[in-house]
């Protein structure tokens, strides 16, 4: 199994964290692909594949794979499968794109501090702590 299958083998649906599933498989590519753990040239595991492993439809994890293509990340290769992009995208994103981006890690960052009991004016109070440039 190539890298980007171990990734996700290790990795469960959090459905207690409000973000759709979808987005929640788009955001663990993006960050292995991010972190290093996946290469150019891997190959993703099939649709019905991660479908069964993460036990949701298909069509949600056809839904993933399609944005991650229109964005650069994957291209897929009809009869082949779909693999981490030789070369990544290089544009580098707009002020409205990382606005959007920054939203939905801020979303992200929220649900899951959340999900740990903790609210958001302690999550605030932490990174203010952490950096005490920030008013």
């Amino acid at each position: 199994m190539s890298m980007v299958g171990n990734v996700l083998e290790r990795w469960q649906i959090e459905y207690n964290s409000g973000i759709p599933v979808y987005r929640q498989i788009i955001n663990r590519v993006s960050a292995a692909v991010a972190a290093g753990a996946c290469k150019p040239g891997d190959q993703l595991p099939t649709i019905r594949a991660l479908s069964e492993q993460l036990n949701v439809n298909p069509n949600t994890v056809a839904k993933a794979y399609r944005e991650l293509e229109l964005n650069g990340i994957i291209e897929t290769e009809r009869g082949s499968g779909s693999f981490i992009q030789a070369q990544p995208p290089t544009a580098a994103p707009g002020i409205r794109e990382k606005k959007a981006k920054l939203k939905d890690l801020y979303h992200r960052l929220l649900a899951d501090a959340a999900s740990s009991g903790l609210t958001e004016n302690e999550l605030l109070s932490f990174i203010k702590e952490r950096n005490p440039s920030i008013p």
